[in-house]
């Protein structure tokens, strides 16, 4: 199963250095939102997809999905969160039932 990136350049940099499977690019453009929301379409679609990164600021600008498989988690930018410390720490809670302490 193939772990896909989703989100600004910096961020897809980074993953692509990384060694990700596929890494996508997205800039601010109204046509780079809509290529965005392509784009997971068809990942949500292919049997070869495990995990798809998406940032979170690029979540917001998309419809991401309902979907159980393949599994689809938002993260930070170079920016930083968006949620906040807690909610990360409950989200990660939740998602591998592990709680994150400082």
């Amino acid at each position: 199963m193939k772990i896909i990136v989703m989100g600004d350049n910096d961020t897809a940099l980074g993953f692509k250095l990384a060694g990700a499977h596929e890494v996508y690019s997205f800039g601010e453009t109204s046509l780079d939102t809509e290529r965005a929301r392509n784009k997971i379409r068809e990942l949500v679609e292919r049997n070869d997809v495990g995990i798809i990164l998406i940032t979170e600021r690029l979540a917001q600008k998309i419809e991401i999905p309902d979907v159980t498989f393949p599994i689809i988690l938002q993260i930070p930018d170079k920016r930083g969160s968006l949620f906040g410390e807690e909610q990360l720490r409950e989200i990660v809670r939740k998602a591998i039932g592990v709680e994150l302490k400082r």
